[in-house]
């Protein structure tokens, strides 16, 4: 059995540099990933390597992620019995929804994301478990889509799909995803996409932008640049977002993000509002500051994480979708995106 490793960086490619502070060094630490899974017992397996990236993953751009795109293209997927991406913990949930959306229905085979909490020379990480989940599940025969192993504190190696990942919270290192289970009893997803974005997509463009709610946001304060095609406003955890207005019969203020959707009208810049539950599409039950937004033009996006929506809608206008064509494009699943809850 042949796989591929893509190494890109992050903290599974670390060393520790002259200041004592992790550096990306992909090239000096790839062996420790195979030296150490053969003394597990994987003599079969044979690895060759790659290196489009070696960034630590808070580095990550729209350019670099064109550059691992690319890498991709130039494969060949009857070489390889699967493909493992060493990648960092920080963006990980964005590249894994990205690679699950565009190489959907690019081959018949397993494509595993794998990261570290602490370098690999430190006993405490989690990267070489990780990593042998990932050969462990290509031995198998495990099918095609795009997955994270990953082992939680608790000690279990849970299997994530790719586009339902979400970033690791503040002050923890475990990773969550709606329908992780340890990885010996996840199940391959199905793949609804008819041909590989990849084929179609030229190149991912920086024309999507991301705006998060908090407790006296200023929407004043934002001015998308000429490149911006859409807006993402994210919501509080029941789907909502702030509607202020100084009194009743007042019109709202600058902090209510219908002052930034008159704004965008003007400009011709679409808004759109993650992530709604899918039982959100019937009215009954939703909040009225969420009909609001909707009733004046923010269009709902429902059932995809933050980080999956965010990456589908940059997909769809680097794509040249419009109107119509990127609301059928969110709506349709490519590679079980949509969260089913």
């Amino acid at each position: 059995m042949k796989i591929l490793i893509m190494m890109t960086g992050g903290t599974i490619s670390t060393t520790v540099n002259e200041n004592g502070h992790l550096a990306a060094n992909g090239k000096n630490t790839v062996s420790l990933l195979a030296e150490r899974l053969y003394r597990d017992g994987f003599a079969d397996v044979e690895f060759e390597y790659s290196h489009p990236l070696d960034i630590l993953s808070e580095n990550m751009t729209f350019g670099r992620l064109n550059r691992l795109l690319e890498a991709f293209s130039e494969i060949d997927p009857d070489e390889y019995s699967a493909i493992i991406v060493a990648h960092g913990t920080d963006t990980l949930a964005y590249t894994s929804s990205l690679l699950s959306l565009t190489l959907a229905g690019w081959w018949k085979k397993p494509i595993f994301l794998v990261s570290s909490d602490y370098t690999l020379t430190d006993e405490r990480a989690n990267g070489h478990d990780n990593f042998r989940a990932a050969v462990e599940l290509a031995e198998r025969g495990f099918g095609a889509g795009v997955y994270v192993p990953y082992r939680n504190s608790d000690g279990v190696i849970y299997l994530h799909h790719g586009a339902h990942l979400r970033q690791c919270a503040n002050f923890t290192g475990d990773f969550f995803s709606h329908d992780m289970c340890p990885y010996l009893e996840a199940k391959p997803y199905k793949v609804q996409a008819e041909y590989p974005l990849i084929g179609a997509l030229k190149r991912l463009d920086e024309c999507v932008m991301r705006i998060e709610p908090y407790v006296g946001i200023d929407y004043s304060a934002y001015s998308p640049s000429s490149d911006i095609r859409a807006i993402l406003h994210g919501s509080y955890h029941s789907a909502t977002a702030c509607v202020e207005r100084s009194s009743v019969r007042d019109g709202y203020t600058r902090h209510s993000a219908l002052y930034l959707l008159d704004v965008c009208k003007k400009r011709g810049i679409d808004v759109y509002l993650s992530p709604l539950p899918e039982h959100m599409r019937a009215s009954s039950g939703t909040y009225s500051t969420t009909a609001e937004l909707v009733n004046r033009g923010m269009k709902p996006i429902f059932a995809l994480t933050n980080e999956c929506a965010y990456m589908k809608l940059a997909l769809a206008y680097s794509l040249g979708y419009e109107g119509d064509e990127v609301t059928l494009f969110m709506e349709r699943e490519v590679a079980s995106e949509k969260i089913k809850w």
